[in-house]
């Protein structure tokens, strides 16, 4: 097989034991795998290659981007092969008219979005994690992210897709149009698909154009009731302007300022925080706005502390307080993390059950439990909630007492069981809770139709449903 790649001029890296972490190990350091190759094609043409030879042999692929997912979709768990696209990094074209780039699948997310703000704009996707992650990660995991609520999903973003499929041809849906009703609209099986049907080579996305105001609120307020009011004042006082609506509870403040040295965006302590962004085109109309919101959340008692930034050195300070809140809580301890969408009124609840749940269990509540903290953060503006829950170690009592309880939980709720953060290789067998089994059965078809032999990212996603 290294043979047969080498003499296709495909770089590699090879291993008699396996490769280093940076390929066999995810971002959190939960997952572990132990590939010990590692192809890094440069065309689509080369993945083609590899693709039709692994199918031919029934030689199992993962598809590697930036790796900085966090439910181990692109770890090689059993020693797959790895195909990783970071040599894939060319962008195409930009059309500053249209507001489309086509980039490969290699591209970095960061410097996709610095390339385009010189053309005018800014990519409608934005996360944590954009210095490493790769835009097509971003589209096979369908990533949400900070701004989802401002410029929408990659379902609707996405204009179309370079993919090769398992055995090797090459799906060319590439459109820049933004209207197309002409058929089926292909590309959409591969959004959220985490490599199990084809390798994503290049993506065309709409962009959304570059603000020329912007600026920061940050409340702290004393119940999670009034998180949601301040959502619907900000929606009907702020309108259009609004980008991004987050939360956070007062011990996940305590967390990025013990761990990670940031300062509070507020002076006082308080049991929530909500962070509200604007973006606008003209810096005294939006402030005037965010001044009637600010005032209307005062004359209905919603906030204790209000905080306004509008300097983009502290907006960055704030962004940043914001985006390494789940890396402050992997250096509290072994971190659990759940991503989950819920309606409103059920929110809250997520948080106060688990605890409840851990501590009639003996795992929570004390100095000594296995269970150290037990948080709570997300984007309430797409109702995606990240539940953290920081154990001492990994295993044992506590993820038996989480799993599959919290997926039940959330099931029964009318919530989904992975809101942005994919299914990974562990999730799959939790889809159950918020997918019927027609819904189930029908991906499984789907999965069988493209990959009958199995190859692509197996045993993960719809594959362990």
């Amino acid at each position: 097989d290294i043979a047969y790649f080498a003499s296709a001029g495909i770089e590699m890296i090879h291993s008699d034991n396996k490769l280093e972490d940076r390929f066999n190990a995810d971002m959190f350091d939960k997952y572990f795998g132990d590939s010990q190759l590692a192809l890094f094609p440069k065309t689509a043409q080369q993945v083609s290659t590899i693709l039709a030879y692994c199918n031919e042999h029934h030689i199992s692929v993962v598809t590697q981007g930036g790796n900085s997912g966090v439910a181990g979709g692109a770890i090689a768990h059993n020693g797959e092969v790895i195909l990783s696209l970071r040599d894939m990094n060319k962008v195409r074209e930009i059309d500053s008219v249209a507001g489309v780039i086509v980039a490969e699948s290699g591209c970095v997310l960061e410097d996709l979005d610095n390339f385009v703000q010189e053309h005018g704009f800014i990519m409608p996707v934005d996360l944590g994690s954009r210095k490493r992650c790769m835009i097509g990660g971003n589209v096979s995991t369908s990533a949400g992210g900070l701004r989802y609520l401002r410029y929408g999903s990659m379902h609707a973003n996405v204009l179309g897709l370079e993919v090769v499929l398992p055995d090797g041809r090459i799906l060319d849906a590439l459109f820049s149009l933004k209207k197309d009703a002409s058929g089926y609209d292909i590309k959409q099986l591969f959004i959220g698909a985490e490599g199990t049907l084809g390798v994503v080579t290049a993506v065309s996305i709409s962009l959304a154009p570059k603000p020329r105001s912007s600026q920061i609120a940050v409340l702290g307020l004393n119940e999670f009731s009034k998180i949601h009011r301040a959502f619907v004042l900000a929606r009907q006082n702020l309108g259009e302007i609004v980008s991004a609506f987050e939360f956070w509870e007062k011990r996940c403040n305590e967390i990025v300022v013990e761990f990670e040295k940031y300062d509070s965006p507020l002076d006082r302590d308080h049991e929530f925080y909500v962070m509200i962004e604007t973006r606008g085109s003209v810096v005294s109309h939006d402030a005037e706005k965010m001044d009637m919101f600010l005032e209307c959340l005062q004359d209905e008692g919603i906030v204790d502390e209000s905080r306004v930034f509008s300097e983009s050195e502290a907006m960055a300070a704030v962004w940043l307080f914001r985006s390494q809140m789940a890396s402050a809580h992997t250096k509290s301890g072994c971190m659990y993390v759940y991503d989950f969408s819920l309606p409103p009124k059920h929110q809250y609840d997520l948080l106060v059950a688990t605890k409840q749940h851990m501590t009639s269990l003996g795992l929570y509540g004390n100095d000594d439990s296995p269970i150290k903290d037990i948080t709570e953060f997300g984007h309430v503006g797409d109702q995606n909630l990240h539940l953290q829950v920081i154990a001492r170690e990994f295993g044992g009592a506590v993820e038996a007492a989480l799993e599959p309880w919290i997926y039940e939980w959330v099931g029964s709720h009318g919530g989904s069981v992975a809101a942005e953060h994919g299914l990974g290789a562990h999730k799959g067998k939790f889809l159950k809770y918020s997918k019927s089994p027609v819904v189930i059965q029908t991906m499984k078809d789907i999965k069988q139709m493209f990959d009958p032999r199995g190859i692509m990212n197996p045993g993960k996603h719809i594959s362990c449903a």
